[in-house]
């Protein structure tokens, strides 16, 4: 379906119930943001469209962030030739989504991006949360998939390197150029901070051309971590919002999420429907117990846990590399 041009919405027109933000909250987020250093808005290229807003999230809110995010983060995937996420050496990073509204802090954010970008919360997608480790990176790549502008915020300290390098771009007006990387140089490369949030258009300014400058790459880090949250927005709205969706269980506990899993075990279900009775690439299994694809752990015993999460591709998070965020 075309891509329309987004319509420039006032904030009484969004939908009152993602305006609707607790007072506790309110006055919480204002008082962060009222110790931020000033925000501004910088211009860094017109081809691609590219934008930085400095100070776009407070400190309390990027830790916010990871620690929704972390419990479920997985190896990330690609969209491949089937229209389904799989594992491949082009991205390396650990990733998962947090939904749209899923609470007031999100909501927040996503209602500031709606004011910078001039398109609703409801034409974002679910909010990527990622996790690049040393050498971890994205291979060059356009997001296409009909998005009009990708949004990476960064959650996590300064990188001693470029992040983010757009291979095809030109009439840069400002760049992060000191001692540049072997895969920035000779890019226009940004250097990620905390707080700081990277908005390019994915389109050319009919909304429906695809902008081939925009074509880009996650540099492999060369020093400590990068975490990043990515929204991606689109020219219209982008599917029903999921609401009072339960919590995913802990990967690191072992258990079975479903009453029946002993007798598909028994039925030989974990060798003929891995997916669903082990995990896939994008979620938990239901039958790990079941299956002896975990270990039952004693109370306070982490390297069990950790064992648990490992077998089954989630990250094991280390408070450490926040470096006291």
């Amino acid at each position: 379906m075309p891509l329309t041009s987004p319509s420039l919405l006032p904030l009484s027109d969004f939908p009152r119930k993602a305006r609707e933000t607790p007072p506790s909250y309110r006055q919480s987020h204002f008082q962060s943001l009222s110790q931020l250093p000033t925000c501004r808005i910088q211009t860094i290229s017109w081809k691609p469209r590219a934008v930085v807003y400095h100070n776009f999230l407070s400190d309390q809110e990027a830790r916010h962030i990871i620690d929704l995010a972390h419990e479920q983060m997985k190896r990330s995937t690609v969209v491949g030739n089937k229209n389904e996420g799989v594992v491949d050496d082009i991205r390396t990073s650990y990733g998962t989504f947090l939904r749209r509204a899923q609470d007031p802090v999100i909501m927040a954010i996503e209602e500031r991006l709606a004011l910078w970008s001039h398109m609703p919360p409801s034409h974002q997608e679910d909010m990527q949360v990622l996790r690049y480790g040393r050498t971890n990176k994205y291979g060059p790549h356009i997001d296409g998939l009909e998005r009009v502008a990708t949004v990476l915020m960064y959650l996590v300290g300064e990188s001693p390197g470029p992040d983010l390098a757009p291979v095809s771009a030109c009439e840069c007006m400002y760049a992060e150029q000191s001692n540049p990387s072997a895969c920035a140089k000779g890019h226009v490369a940004y250097k990620p901070k905390r707080g700081d949030a990277l908005m390019f258009f994915d389109v050319k300014p009919d909304y429906t051309t695809t902008d081939g400058h925009s074509m880009h790459t996650g540099c492999p880090v060369v020093a400590g971590v990068k975490w990043n949250a990515v929204k991606w927005i689109h020219g219209t709205p982008f599917r029903r919002m999921r609401r009072n969706k339960p919590p995913l269980p802990d990967p690191g506990v072992c258990t079975d999420l479903h009453e029946m899993c002993d007798t598909w075990a028994r039925a030989g279900e974990c060798q003929n429907n891995p997916g669903y009775m082990l995990g896939s690439n994008t979620g938990i299994g239901n039958c790990r117990l079941a299956c002896k694809d975990c270990e039952l752990c004693d109370q306070g015993d982490q390297a069990c846990y950790q064992r648990n999460r490992e077998s089954g591709g989630f990250l094991v998070f280390d408070e450490k590399e926040l470096k006291g965020l």
